[in-house]
């Protein structure tokens, strides 16, 4: 019995640990809802797309995207949506037309993951990332995209007014 529970305390701590480390990040399901608040807030959309073998997703979700989603200054900066390429569920587009995951991404014509997409109301690309160059340096050139996706936004909703 003793053995039983040593084992079960490590199967405890070890499940645990796994689930701390692992990110869901908020999933797409109705970027006509995301647009107004892209209106309201003046922040883009970030669009991870990825699929469920890739080390780098998942390692991208893991050490980047997944704790900024988390972070009051990045919900105040972006809003952050995870679509599954491989994933046939259906989401509502820029449009508010019923797509499914895999349609999405091959309007966008991601086809290497993962991809990062900065995108306004309308879904156009103010930004974009595609795979990972250097994991040193992932988050500090995504932050960097992140301020100049939200220059342009700002401007061109400026220019709009």
């Amino acid at each position: 019995m003793p053995m039983f529970r040593f084992y079960l305390l490590i199967f405890i701590f070890l499940s645990n640990f796994a689930f701390s480390q692992d990110y869901a990040l908020p999933p797409a399901k109705n970027f006509f809802t995301d647009a107004k608040q892209v209106w309201d807030k003046h922040t883009p959309i970030l669009i991870m797309f990825s699929i469920p073998d890739c080390e780098y997703c998942k390692t991208v979700k893991r050490e980047v995207i997944g704790p900024m989603s988390e972070m009051s200054e990045y919900k105040n900066k972006i809003i952050i949506r995870h679509i599954d390429a491989n994933s046939f569920e259906t989401i509502h587009n820029f449009y508010n037309q019923k797509i499914s995951n895999n349609q999405f991404t091959s309007q966008f014509e991601v086809d290497f993951f993962p991809t990062v997409l900065l995108v306004n109301q309308y879904g156009d690309i103010l930004e974009k990332m595609i795979g990972v160059i250097n994991e040193d340096y992932y988050w500090t050139d995504l932050d960097k995209l992140i301020d100049s996706a939200t220059n342009k936004l700002t401007n061109k909703i400026r220019a709009k007014l």
